[in-house]
């Protein structure tokens, strides 16, 4: 392993240096994971002759919302998408909107994110513990949203339809986990005192304990106007958490019949998904959970996309 020290903020000439110094041990492979990683990698592998692969796990709903400095990245890329071997994408219609934005559609190939099913589990002890600890009684119905203080997180839309949910569902806790979600913050804290939203939402701001807070959940869900392949749901998933989640990315595929997809940017609509759930017999949302997890075992495990990575990988060796 080999860390070049460069700062994410502001990557500068000598780090570009350092990155080509580092490619005259001649590795096999080169791939690049982001935007700023594949302009920084293509303009060190010039001349090199080394198989060069970009990876994009974002999508592209909306680029006048990305920083000025990501846009202008976005469309170097676009400019040079001809030069890596293939560009992998985590999802099918960020490939899609890639392509309509300019980038090369041959060098397409698509690898859904995997997870590992033997952490992300059904834990019936760590559901308890983790109810305990933040309050939320057997007789509560938890919602989880797992998603960093983002405005493409929406949390003001998962806010807003908990607001709705409370009126016909008063026994619902709404549980937030990520960076930034924390009564610090003083945009949410205000947010959650002007929905009327006090005693009924958890802070619980960044967590190493993901798997067993959706091992507590009842119901997991997405708000985001845009996405790739939301990793929270496919986590939620293969804890046998059944989900609600708008319709961005590849949401509707891999939850398909195992859960509800709402559209983004509607609090009615995602308060309705929930309600459907809430509504349920506590036995048939085990078993529509449980159908979530074999989706994610048969289709997304963790060994299944390390398998299609190594394929590439000794496939473009042999080529090269």
């Amino acid at each position: 392993m080999h860390h070049l020290g460069m700062h994410a903020a502001a990557p500068q000439l000598r780090d570009l240096w350092r990155l080509r110094i580092l490619l005259a041990t001649k590795p096999d492979v080169i791939h690049a994971w982001m935007y700023h990683a594949n302009l920084m990698a293509t303009l060190a592998e010039f001349g090199t002759g080394i198989p060069l692969l970009w990876g994009i796990r974002h999508s592209l709903y909306d680029l006048h919302r990305e920083k000025r400095a990501t846009r202008l990245v976005i469309r170097a890329n676009r400019v040079l998408s001809a030069f890596p071997q293939q560009i992998i994408y985590n999802s099918s219609v960020s490939a899609a909107q890639h392509e309509a934005f300019g980038f090369q559609q041959a060098r397409r190939l698509v690898i859904p994110n995997g997870f590992d099913t033997e952490l992300f589990r059904v834990d019936c002890e760590a559901r308890m513990r983790v109810r305990s600890e933040l309050a939320i009684g057997d007789e509560n119905l938890a919602i989880g949203l797992i998603a960093r203080w983002h405005p493409v997180k929406d949390h003001a839309n998962f806010l807003r339809a908990a607001t709705l949910l409370l009126r016909s569902c008063p026994r619902a806790i709404f549980v937030l986990v990520g960076e930034g979600l924390v009564t610090e913050n003083t945009q949410l804290p205000s947010l959650i005192s002007t929905l009327g939203l006090n005693g009924r939402v958890r802070l619980c701001g960044r967590r190493m304990d993901i798997a067993a807070v959706d091992a507590a959940l009842d119901v997991g869900s997405s708000s985001s106007w845009s996405e790739s392949f939301p990793n929270a749901i496919g986590e939620a998933m293969a804890c046998a958490v059944p989900c609600v989640a708008t319709d961005v990315g590849d949401v509707r595929e891999v939850i398909s019949d195992t859960g509800i997809v709402v559209p983004p940017r509607d609090p009615e609509a995602l308060c309705a998904g929930w309600a459907r759930l809430a509504t349920m017999e506590e036995i048939e949302r085990r078993k529509l959970g449980l159908r979530a997890r074999r989706r994610v075992i048969e289709n997304y495990s963790l060994t299944a996309m390390a398998s299609r990575y190594t394929d590439v990988y000794l496939n473009i060796i042999r080529k090269h």
